[in-house]
C-alpha cells in the first residue's frame, strides 16, 4: 500500500518549505525600466513576473512625477533620474494604475512566476516493495543578477491507475545544487503505480506546475 502523509500534515510541511521560497523584496538589480518621455510612460502597460519590480527613468527634459492610484507610492524625477518604489508595493499580484503628472495614466500587473518540474527514476520495472527512489528538478527563471535559486516544496502525488484519483504520499524541499533545485523521494510501491510531481505554494507568488506522470510497474 501507498503511504499517505495526513492532511495536516501535509498543509504544515508545505508551509514551511513555502516560506523559505518567497525572495527578499525589494532589490533594484532585479528591476524591469519604465521610460518616462514627452508622451507618457513607455511601455504605457507593463507586465513583470512577481519578484521583478519596476524602475522609471526619466528620459524627457522636464521633471515628471508619477503616483500610484493606491496611494503607496510617489516619485519625483529630474531629467536623467531613475527610481523605483520600495518594492513592498508589489508583493502581491494584480493591477496597479499610477499616473504621470497628474495626467498620463500607466499600468504595472504582476503576475505569478512560471516554473517547471520533472520526475525521473532510474527503474520502472520493480519487485513488490523494493525501494525506489523518485528525483527530479524545479526549474524556475534566472533573475538579474544570476543568484542561486532558494529551496521550494514539492509534492508527490500516486495512484494506482487512471480510475483513481491522485492522492499526496509525500512533500520534500527542492534543494538548491548549483544553479538548479534538484528533489528526491524514496517509495515502496507494493502495486502498478503513477506518480506525479507537483510545484505547489500557498503563496500566489508562484505558479503551480506539474510533472509528466510517471509509472512503474510491480511484479511479484
Amino acid at each position: 500500500m501507498m503511504r499517505r502523509l495526513r492532511p495536516i500534515a501535509l498543509v504544515a510541511l508545505i508551509g514551511a518549505l513555502a516560506a523559505v521560497a518567497f525572495p527578499p523584496e525589494g532589490s533594484a538589480l532585479r528591476a524591469v525600466f519604465i521610460a518616462l518621455t514627452a508622451t507618457g510612460p513607455s511601455p504605457a502597460v507593463m507586465t513583470i513576473p512577481a519578484g521583478l519590480y519596476p524602475v522609471w527613468g526619466n528620459q524627457d527634459t522636464v521633471m515628471h512625477t508619477v503616483v500610484f492610484a493606491n496611494g503607496e507610492c510617489s516619485l519625483q524625477l529630474a531629467p536623467g533620474d531613475e527610481k523605483g518604489c520600495s518594492g513592498s508595493e508589489f508583493s502581491q499580484l494584480g493591477q496597479y494604475p499610477y499616473t504621470v503628472d497628474g495626467r498620463t495614466q500607466g499600468i504595472v500587473v504582476i503576475v505569478a512566476e512560471g516554473r517547471e518540474v520533472t520526475l525521473h527514476s532510474d527503474r520502472t520495472n520493480i519487485r513488490r516493495g523494493a525501494e525506489l527512489k523518485l528525483h527530479g528538478e524545479l526549474r524556475i527563471p534566472i533573475l538579474s543578477p544570476p543568484v542561486p535559486p532558494s529551496p521550494q516544496p514539492v509534492v508527490v502525488l500516486a495512484r494506482l491507475d487512471r480510475y483513481h484519483p491522485f492522492r499526496p504520499i509525500g512533500a520534500v524541499s527542492a534543494k538548491t545544487h548549483g544553479w538548479h533545485l534538484q528533489w528526491q523521494l524514496r517509495v515502496r510501491p507494493r502495486a502498478h503505480t503513477i506518480y506525479i510531481a507537483e510545484a505547489k505554494s500557498e503563496l500566489s507568488f508562484w505558479q503551480r506546475a506539474w510533472s509528466k506522470p510517471l509509472t512503474i510497474v510491480v511484479r511479484r
